[in-house]
């Protein structure tokens, strides 16, 4: 089957990946042409796209195409997912979080769900290797009971500046967009918890110092050592929290203020009475640790993921995992699996309102389940 794929909106960076990934797969895709509002950018994004600009929405979407990319800002997605689910999309992708607001999102899924539409958000991480075997672990009896689970995320200091972080009509920044990659993970680990309590806050101003990397806007390329402020992003510098589940607590911790690219710093340790399994996401360092002979691990510390990988590699991976995965259920008609479809979504975004709730409260938030 060779589906015809439109974009809607072109002003989030991962659009490149997509250009990239369908035009390697020309045998498979056809792109039909893309859409943005701002006409700047939709005339930089030409020598990208390598399909045709509409500069008029509806002649876009009147085409025949089955699969709708949105890329669009936060607050313009659920337009653009709302104009795909009624012009006959049969798949949605949409660059995460989905929406600006999570309010804005949640009544979408039922007409997804009754569309039958096959939908996807880009938090790529669900598809990482090291993510699956985290998977994999706490669904089997190697750590027995768990007890306790700490994640921790962020984003090169600096990048918390980027326009896809610095939208004041969003709910949040980089702890929002790039923080959901984690959060998601643990969602999808654990499921969504009982209470929660969180602190998400700016920082007081520093001096300015050597930050580590940034993209100022989506032609410019990433920019190394840039000099920036802590305390003066659009939202939050650092976000902490503590998710309690029934049998155990997950601790979140985030930085704006990395001093090192994406991944790198990015850990998940999870603790059960039987051992404990410590994962860098990007793979190198991570090990796990049994009390007794598990299968084909000892008692004692057993190193994982030590073969060689490329700067990126996993990462990239991920990304084409991903897309792999959203457009085999397309094919199937699989609304539902291990994905981030609009029920996970739904989920992620919930969590989000319960702890930008706590955080401006000072307060533990009970969620419904």
């Amino acid at each position: 089957m060779k589906f015809n794929v439109i974009f809607l909106g072109t002003r989030h960076p991962h659009i490149f990946h997509r250009f990239t990934y369908l035009q390697e797969r020309s045998d498979s895709f056809k792109l039909l042409g893309y859409y943005d509002h701002d006409a700047q950018v939709a005339e930089q994004m030409q020598k990208h796209a390598c399909c045709p600009r509409y500069s008029d929405l509806s002649d876009l979407t009147s085409l025949a195409y089955n699969i709708a990319l949105i890329h669009g800002r936060d607050a313009e997605n659920p337009d653009y997912i709302h104009c795909a689910i009624n012009s006959g999309a049969k798949g949605i992708l949409v660059e995460k979080p989905g929406a600006a607001q999570p309010s804005a999102f949640y009544p979408l899924v039922p007409e997804i769900r009754a569309r039958g539409i096959v939908f996807e958000v880009g938090w790529e991480l669900h598809y990482l290797e090291t993510v699956e075997f985290a998977r994999r672990i706490t669904q089997g009896d190697v750590l027995g009971p768990i007890t306790e689970a700490r994640f921790h995320g962020g984003c090169p200091g600096g990048a918390g500046d980027e326009p896809w972080q610095s939208d004041r009509a969003s709910i949040g920044g980089f702890f929002y967009s790039l923080g959901g990659h984690v959060v998601e993970s643990v969602v999808g680990l654990f499921g969504l918890p009982r209470h929660l309590v969180s602190s998400i806050r700016k920082l007081p101003v520093r001096s300015p110092h050597e930050g580590f990397s940034w993209v100022p806007n989506l032609f410019s390329g990433r920019h190394l050592n840039p000099e920036k402020t802590v305390g003066e992003l659009a939202h939050e510098d650092i976000a902490s929290a503590i998710l309690e589940y029934d049998d155990f607590n997950v601790h979140l911790d985030f930085t704006a203020w990395e001093p090192s690219t994406y991944l790198k710093d990015w850990t998940i340790d999870i603790y059960g009475v039987c051992g404990s399994l410590h994962l860098n996401l990007d793979g190198p360092g991570s090990s796990i640790v049994l009390k007794n002979p598990v299968g084909e691990w000892k008692a004692g510390r057993n190193s994982l993921f030590t073969g060689e990988y490329a700067e990126g590699g996993m990462l990239a991976a991920a990304f084409t995992t991903q897309m792999d995965s959203f457009f085999h259920r397309v094919q199937a008609g699989l609304m539902d699996g291990d994905c981030c479809n609009d029920t996970m979504a739904a989920k992620l975004l919930n969590l989000y309102d319960a702890l930008y709730k706590s955080s401006q409260t000072r307060r533990w938030v009970s969620m419904s389940i």
